[in-house]
């Protein structure tokens, strides 16, 4: 289960100023030691085991990663590396020191594509269910700004 909680939007420059949303609500990490002692306990694999390969595979990834390629792990999604630039006025003038700003790892979740219906949904999304947070501070007084759109 997935928590929320409610914010308002209070940017006064938004066509959407006062409109109420939601964010999503977490509640802690789960670390490298943590899910490999959870995946040891559904395979024959100790835990140190499941760790190093773990490991070694955040390395492999990253040294494909950084020669371009995209790496696929099938049901969880596609990694790949891209990169913010900023303009040059020519090509000839483009200088990769100046004109290359940073790099950032995108991760793109494996989708399932029902044929029937044509609709896509994301692997590690399907099942998911919301709830709102106890911890959410907002009254719900019935008298929030929504004029029933």
């Amino acid at each position: 289960m997935l928590n929320y909680k409610l914010y308002q939007n209070n940017n006064e420059k938004s066509a959407t100023n006062g409109k109420w949303y939601a964010r999503a609500v977490h509640n802690g990490e789960l670390k490298m030691k943590q899910l490999s002692l959870e995946i040891e306990e559904n395979v024959s694999v100790k835990e140190s085991d499941v760790y190093a390969v773990i490991k070694e595979m955040v390395r492999v990834m990253k040294r494909h990663m950084q020669n371009g390629e995209v790496v696929v792990i099938d049901d969880f999604g596609r990694f790949k590396i891209g990169i913010s630039t900023s303009p040059a006025l020519t090509a000839k003038a483009f200088n990769p020191l100046h004109n290359i700003k940073g790099a950032h790892v995108i991760f793109l979740p494996e989708q399932k594509i029902d044929r029937a219906s044509n609709s896509r949904s994301k692997a590690l999304l399907s099942g998911l269910q919301y709830k709102e947070t106890a911890q959410n501070d907002v009254v719900k007084d019935g008298n929030d700004g929504n004029d029933g759109e």
